[in-house]
Formats: C-alpha cells, structure tokens, sequence
C-alpha cells in the first residue's frame, strides 16, 4: 500500500496563506464514508462534481485536479470494505478500511478541514494506478476536527532535502528525502509536480488498508 510505501515508501508543513489551517493535531483519521461503495476501484474517487482547474499562482501544479465540496454537508457511509466520505452526490473520498474501525471518522474529520481534495497523476494508464496518485488538500474550510490517531499516521521529513528520481526501467519516478520515500510517480512531470507541493509541508500522513494502495488516503502536514 502506497501509504506504506510513502512510510515505508507514506505531512505537512507550509503552506500559503490559503492553506495554513490543516488538519487538527493528533487524532487520527478515519476515513471519511459518504457513499456506498461501488465496484472496487484502484483509482481515486471520480464521482461527483470533479474538475481541473487552473491555480491562482504559480507555486501550485498548473492546472489542479481537483474535486470541490461543501464541508457542512459531508456523510460518510460503508459497503464493501470501503468507507466513503461524500457531500451530496459528490465522493470526496474513498478509502479502505474494517467495519466499526476510525478509518471512516479519519477520513470525514479530514475532509472537513477543507473545500478542495486534489490529485496528482490519478487517471495514470499503469495496471496499478493507485501507488502513482497523489492526494493533497487545498482551501481551509475553518474547521479543525480532531483527526484520531494522527500521531501513528504521520511520519516527518525535510522539505529542504528533496529530490526527484527515475526509477528506471519503467518503474516510474519518486520524490524523496535521502532514503526516505514520500511518493510515487507515473512520470517526470506528475513527480516534479508532487515536490512542488510536498516541499510545502514537513510531514507525510496516510490511512486505509487497501491492496496496493488502492484508495489509501495520502495528506500532507
């Protein structure tokens, strides 16, 4: 799982000015559940009011892929083994977890945090898209939600000590700090998008259990 990968393989630190208020100090998330969960996807959620956006500035990637929402009207539901955090007919997230654990109240309490669940590289061709796409979070809703077990979730690095990496041999690229691992990437392009954003922050958070990293929630602190 990517989030295992990005700790073994899975944050946050500045951020503008529109961004400053992220998730709440530890208390982990559960994955937010908003939707029943329909056929197992590698991909991230597309459902909903999904668009690509252009950034105001140019220390974001141009343009943003980006999912908008209403953090006042988000529910959360459970099928299937996944948890979905929805805000009318749009999923914000999915994510895999176990009946009755936090990953639901880990994924709703983040989504609150914000109006903006983006992506980098999630429509990647790989048979295994899920590692390649990166989850980040734009626009504070002002909320602050203790997100449960955030403490375990997280893990630091420094963003003064990234680099960007070909893997070789068709195996993608990857942002790290020495031999710490934050992330992968389809391509060039999507990996010197994820260290624009990931050099904003200090520490790398994820959650959910699926294979793979198949809807494993990826944020940044």
């Amino acid at each position: 799982m990517l989030a295992a990968v990005l700790f073994v393989a899975a944050g946050c630190g500045g951020k503008s000015s529109q961004d400053a208020a992220g998730p709440g100090p530890a208390a982990t998330t559960g994955q937010p559940s908003g939707t029943a969960q329909p056929p197992k996807s590698d991909a991230p959620p597309t459902t909903g009011r999904t668009t690509t956006t252009s950034s105001s500035t140019s220390d974001w990637p141009n343009p943003e892929d980006c999912i908008s929402y209403n953090p006042s009207t988000l529910t959360t539901a459970f099928s299937s083994g996944v948890y979905t955090v929805s805000s009318g007919s749009v999923a914000v997230i999915r994510v895999h977890g176990q009946q009755g654990d936090n990953t639901g109240q880990k994924a709703l309490a983040l989504a609150q945090h914000y109006k903006r669940h983006c992506f980098i590289g999630r429509n990647n061709p790989r048979p295994d898209p899920g590692p390649y796409s990166m989850d980040y979070w734009r626009d504070s809703s002002g909320q602050n939600p203790t997100i449960p077990d955030q403490e375990n979730d997280c893990s630091p690095y420094n963003r003064n000590n990234l680099t960007v990496e070909d893997m070789g041999g068709g195996d993608g690229w990857r942002v790290k700090d020495h031999d710490h691992v934050l992330h992968l990437f389809d391509n060039g392009k999507d990996a010197q998008n994820g260290k624009l954003v990931i050099s904003k922050y200090s520490k790398v958070c994820s959650f959910g259990d699926g294979d793979n990293d198949q809807d494993v929630i990826t944020y940044w602190l």
